[in-house]
This record gives C-alpha cells, structure tokens and sequence, in this order.
C-alpha cells in the first residue's frame, strides 16, 4: 500500500467521522429543509399556465413601397429581444390590467380568508399600506390616497403591474421566428384570457405604433410638400427672370455648346488658312517688287510665266527672230522687212513689260485682299470668343437656376407620391406579428411541482446539513484526536481519558478516583496506559519527577495527576503526589484529605516532611497537600529551599507526581519544569483551543523543558467518537468479568487497537 492511498483512506474515514459525529446536524438540517418544502409544497395554491403562440415575421408584407414609412428592421437579434421585452414592457401590462379589469379580479385581490397564515398575511399588507398612507400624509397632506405617488410620480397601479409582469412570461422558439406567451394564474381560465389579451394586446399596440408613424408621416410629408410647393415655383420664377433679362429664347444645351465650339473651330481653321495664303501673297509680292529694277529677270516669275498672253508674246517673239534670222541672210538691217521685224519685235516688248507690269499690279493686290480677309477672320475670330465666353457666364447661372428649379420639381413629385402612399398606408390593417395558436383553458397545474420540489429539498437539505456539519468542524479549532496533537503540538501522545462518572459507587473512595472505585473500567485502563506510556516515554531511564500540568483551568489535569498517581503506586512503585497548585489547590479535595499542612508550611519550615505528609488510600502512595496558600507561590515553588526538597525527595521515591497550575494562567509549571525530569500536558478533548495548547507548549520549551507527552482527557467513546473503535470491543463490568460488547465490527478496528 502507497504513502498516497494511505494518506487518501485516513482523509475519507475523518470525513466519516466527522458526518457521524454531527449527524444530529445533519438530520435537523435536513428535515427542517424537507418538512418546510413539504408544507409549502402541499399548502400552496396550484398554478395553471396558458399559453398563445405568435409569429414574429422578419419583414413587413411589402404592399407598397412605403418601406420608407413603416419598415421593420429585423436584421439582428436585438430585434426580437425587444419585440420580447415589449411583451413584457408594464404598457401592455397596464391595457391588460384594463381590458380585462384586473383591478377588481379576486386573483389578484381576495377576499379575506379564516386561515391563519391568509390573515397574517393580510394583516402584514395592511400595515405596510398604513404606514405609506402616513408616509404619503407627511408629504403631501390633505391631497388624497395618491399624493405620495403623485409626488414622485409613481404610477397608482404599480404593484398590480409588478404582479400582472411577474406571471408573464416570454419564451421563444429556437430556431424559428414563434414565441410562446405564458401566462401563470390560480384560476385557469383567467389564465387563458390573460394569455390571449397579453398577445391582442401586444399586436394591437404593434399596429397602433405603425399606423401613428403613417400618420405622423402624412402630416410631415404634407408640411413638407406646401414647403416644396413653394421652393419650386421661387425656382422657376428666378429661372424665367433671368431668361428675360439675358435674352435667351433656348435652353443651353449640350448641342449648342457643340455649335459654338465647331463655329471656333472654323474660324480658327480658317484664321490659319489666311494667315498661309497672306504669308504666299506676300512672298510672291516681295518677290516680284525685288526684280521690278530689272526687267528681264520678271520673266522668271512664276506667275508672269504662267501668263497665257506672255506665252504667246513670247511664242510671236521667238517666230520674229527666226523670221528675222532668215532674212538676215538675204537682207541688211535696213532693209523694210527688216525694219518691220524689228518694229514687230519692240511692239511685242512694249506689250510684254506691260503684262508683266498687271501680274505684279495683280500680286499686289492679292496680298492686299489677303491681308484684308486674314484681318477679317481674326476680328471674327475674336468676336466668337468673346460671345462664347459670355455665352459660357450666362449658361453657369442659367444651369445653377435650372438645376435648381428642376431638383426642387423632383422633390416636389416625389413627396407628392410618398404623400399618396402613406395617405392610404392609414387604412392599412396589416402587420409583421400575427397569433398562430390563441391560449386554451389549462387542465393541470404547472405549480407546485411536488415531485420536484421534495427531490430539490432531499438534495438541497442533504447538502445543507453536510455542509453546516464540516463548516462546524472547520471552525472548531480545538484539539480532538491524536493526529491533531502529533500534527499541531508536535509531542508524543501517551493516550486518552475517556469520560467517567465522577460518583463514587461504594461511597468510600472519592468519585475522582476511578482507578480505585471502577480499576476494571476503561478509564481505569486508560490511565494505566498512560502509566507505560510515561514509564517508556525515555531511553535511558524511566522519569522520576513529573510535573502535570494543562493550558487552562478546567481541563482535568488535578483528576489525572491523581490516578496517575494511584496505578503507579497500584505497579509496586513507591509514589509521592505534590499539589504544587498553591493558587485552586484539589489534590485535598480527590482524596478527602486535610490541607492544614503541607507543601507550604514545609516550606516555611512550620512543619516536618513527617508531619506534612498523608498517606494514599493505596500502598505506597504519600500525598504531599498544598498547605495554606501563601501570598507569593511563584517565589515559593522557585526557591532553592523547593530544589533542594525535590532532590531530597528523589533519595525516598521511585516516582513524583506534581500537580501543577495551569501554563498560560502563573508561571508555577514553567518554574517546576526546570525540577522535574518531565512534563506531561493534559488536553481537554473539544474544549481547549489549539493555539492556546501551542502557546502553552511554547512556553515550556523555552526553557527547554522535557514534554513526555500529552494526554487527551474527556473524549468520548459513543459511536460518533474516534475512540468508540478503540473501547467498543471489550469492556468491563462491575463483577470483574470481561464481556464481550460487539463483535461484528471487529475487522474495522484492528487499526486502532
């Protein structure tokens, strides 16, 4: 077996121990939670709930193109969850509460009953009513049942639209666009109708939200339509003015504007035509008037060659001088025929410069009328820039009041249309939502849900008591089992002392001592187990000197120092119990004896040891009482005169027992621990604190004092107890005879024994 399965079964069985332990919580807790579920369950008035189905469709029925006006945007989820909150919004609550006159519905306002849990809770409304009519009277008094709500302006009929929402309730369909409208009542056939009347009510209301949007539309579009109205006619009033005062008889267009640009686009052309056929004239004109000085070079002119007359005078030229070189041959230069060529010759001449002289004179002018038509065009030219520029200004503005004129016509059709439209969407009945399945009278109650609840009250009282049970157990931080003393004091454990009837059966020996009224019973055992545990707590040798003492008062340690005592002497063991509790001495009172003398009057030497020590009802057992109380224990029991008793005593007995006063109370234990050769820390099982016990311990260890062990005084040994598994299997009787108390369970604690 693993560390860790080890460690996991410890763990369980202290759970088990614990749930045992306060099982009695547990149960209480449970049934008080079952028994109030229980009477709730059966007492309460049964609850039916109706239920109507709607479609919420996604869009509108698109009759018209008024989507504008009345469309739904449905695109999301937050559409249908306000659709959802509408149906549980106090406005359809309110015309609920109205059309059906809620108000005066024994559902909502009964009839007083003779039960007297309905009049306590009548009785409990009244009073909270009364002490808001006073609250309402302080406010505002002397105006009326509603001056306090009027004050605030809190709605007279809040709580029953509180309770008429409360029983609503919206439930949606996955996946598809149906919600089911649930309506909880006691009468079920209110519980129909209200189920109903909540969705009539919804759709009603859905439709009145739209049909007052048309409405509110119409006047809109009409306050905005006469607005239009009259921007139109401003608009075409300016256009016609300006018309007028510009002279235009056509609109601008688009093929106008093409005219005027081809009309530039001639003129430009035919500009640069010009300019080419003045600059040739004129180069044919510079020309002519260069070889006007010399009149044979005009011949090479090109228009003076391309003279059809000069051709000819040339061709008659060349025919005389041919005529001319033959007679030349047969004649001289006087001769007639001669003389007549020549005459012929200089006619031509004559004639020829004259020709040449009207192609120049016809040069000139053609570069004149050149330059003239060139001029011309360029003025024309101009002028068409100029009249396209202006043209350009006045079809800006025109186009700005025409644009502005038209824009202002098309929205005056357009809300003219809208205006028809939503004109007749007022006489329009339709809607997104409609009812699929109206709500039927319900046949059974859907509360209380008796198998329900008492399952929920099982499970929730068992988990309730478990949980108070362990919480308990968490808050109690006292020490009850002996892993907690090896885990929180780190000392050994010497063993338990069970709970013990402190009366004494044969009335001769105090109840205290039951190691000798009851040496068979368990406690008598325990303590003779604690005897070993001491007497094996050292290696070397067995303590001689023990001082017991615990954290607080109360704990048990005078009671175990004086059994103790009793089986160490009941071994053979010659032993002297000290009652060095000087303060509450009760070692006197445990064994019936006189405290006149004792510890104290030895010490102030009144006395002789003889004289100041009682002998035990056992043998070899001495008491040493305390004595008188003297004023300053602490300085007694840590005197020198005190080490050198103990030492003394040491030579006489084989065993000390000091009974001490509490650690955390004087420092008496603290002091004696130094005397002794151990200590023995009694712990009140469930009673003493943990941090007071570790204080304690603390305390002694600073002086390092050698701690034996720890006993755990007053546990209990009932079946919730730890220590049940280690005394159930044998116990003792009175005659002496072991018994055998319960067998069956003896596999289980064979690992505490």
């Amino acid at each position: 077996m693993t560390e860790e399965f080890k460690e996991e079964q410890i763990h369980l069985l202290d759970y088990l121990r614990v749930l045992k332990k306060r099982r009695w919580t547990v149960f209480c807790i449970f049934a008080l939670v079952v028994l109030a579920v229980a009477i709730h369950t059966f007492t309460a008035v049964p609850i039916y709930q109706a239920s109507s189905r709607v479609v919420i469709e996604k869009e509108n029925p698109n009759l018209m193109s008024i989507q504008e006006v009345m469309a739904v945007d449905a695109t999301g989820t937050d559409y249908y969850q306000t659709q959802y909150r509408i149906i549980e919004s106090r406005a359809v609550a309110r015309e609920v509460i109205r059309r059906l006159d809620l108000e005066n519905s024994p559902e909502f306002f009964p009839e007083p009953s003779d039960n007297p849990v309905a009049r306590t809770k009548v009785w409990v409304k009244e009073r909270i009513t009364g002490a808001r009519d006073w609250i309402e009277g302080l406010l505002r008094p002397g105006d009326g049942k509603n001056a306090l709500a009027q004050a605030v302006g809190i709605d007279p009929e809040t709580e029953l639209i509180d309770m008429v929402i409360d029983r609503i309730n919206v439930q949606p369909i996955r996946n598809s666009r149906l919600v089911d409208v649930n309506v909880e009542a006691m009468n079920p056939v209110l519980a129909a109708r209200m189920a109903n009347e909540v969705v009539q009510t919804y759709i009603d209301q859905n439709l009145e939200t739209k049909l007052r949007a048309a409405k509110d539309a119409v006047k809109w579009l009409n306050d905005r339509m006469n607005e239009e109205r009259q921007k139109v006619e401003e608009a075409e009033n300016a256009l016609l003015k300006y018309k007028e005062e510009h002279e235009i008889i056509t609109d601008f267009s688009s093929d106008s504007e093409k005219i005027t640009a081809q009309k530039l686009a001639q003129l430009n052309a035919q500009v640069v035509e010009a300019e080419s056929r003045r600059v040739e004239a004129e180069t044919r004109y510079r020309q002519a008037m260069g070889l006007e000085d010399s009149p044979d070079m005009l011949d090479s002119i090109p228009e003076v060659l391309a003279n059809d007359l000069i051709k000819e005078i040339k061709t008659m030229e060349v025919q005389l001088y041919n005529r001319m070189s033959e007679l030349s041959k047969k004649y001289g230069r006087n001769h007639p025929q001669m003389i007549a060529i020549y005459s012929e010759l200089d006619d031509l001449k004559k004639r020829k410069a004259k020709e040449v002289r009207q192609v120049v004179n016809s040069l000139r002018n053609e570069y004149k009328l050149s330059v003239a038509r060139e001029e011309s065009l360029k003025k024309a030219l101009a002028k068409q820039k100029k009249e396209s520029l202006l043209m350009n200004q006045k079809a800006v503005q025109y186009g700005v009041l025409q644009r502005q004129a038209e824009s202002s016509r098309h929205m005056y059709e357009l809300l003219v249309k809208r205006f028809k439209e939503t004109s007749l969407t007022e006489e329009m009945k339709t809607g997104n939502i409609r009812i699929i399945d109206r709500a039927e009278v319900p046949k059974n109650a859907v509360k209380p849900k008796k198998k329900l609840n008492l399952l929920l009250a099982l499970v929730v009282g068992l988990m309730l008591g478990v949980g108070l049970a362990f919480f308990l157990e968490y808050l109690d931080n006292t020490i009850k089992i002996p892993d907690e003393i090896k885990e929180y004091l780190k000392i050994p454990y010497l063993g338990p002392v069970p709970n013990f009837d402190a009366e004494n059966p044969d009335g001769q020996t105090p109840g205290d001592l039951i190691t000798l009224h009851s040496p068979k019973s368990t406690a008598s055992e325990s303590f003779r187990g604690i005897r070993t545990g001491i007497l094996f707590s050292s290696v070397d040798k067995s303590p001689q000197a023990i001082v017991v003492t615990s954290s607080g008062p109360h704990e048990g340690k005078t009671i175990c120092a004086a059994n103790l005592a009793v089986t160490m002497a009941q071994a053979g063991s010659r032993v002297l119990l000290i009652d060095c509790d000087m303060r509450r001495p009760r070692i006197h009172k445990s064994f019936d004896i006189s405290r006149d003398t004792g510890l104290s009057s030895l010490m102030a030497g009144s006395c002789e040891f003889k004289d100041a020590v009682v002998p035990g009802p056992v043998e070899n057992l001495d008491i040493l009482p305390s004595g008188p109380i003297p004023p300053n224990p602490s300085e007694v029991l840590g005197s020198n005169k005190m080490k050198q008793l103990i030492a003394g005593l040491r030579k006489h007995y084989e065993r000390i027992i000091i009974d001490t006063p509490p650690v955390t109370a004087v420092t008496d234990s603290v002091v004696l621990s130094q005397l002794a050769d151990g200590v023995v820390v009694v712990v009140r099982a469930g009673e003493t604190p943990r941090q007071i016990i570790q204080t304690s311990v603390s305390q002694l260890r600073t002086v390092n004092a050698h701690i034996l062990g720890a006993v755990l005084n007053g546990v209990g040994t009932g079946k919730d107890s730890y220590y049940y598994y280690q005394y159930y299997y044998y116990y003792y009787g009175e005659d002496g005879q072991r018994k055998k108390k319960m067998n069956r369970k003896k596999k289980r604690t064979g690992a505490y024994r």
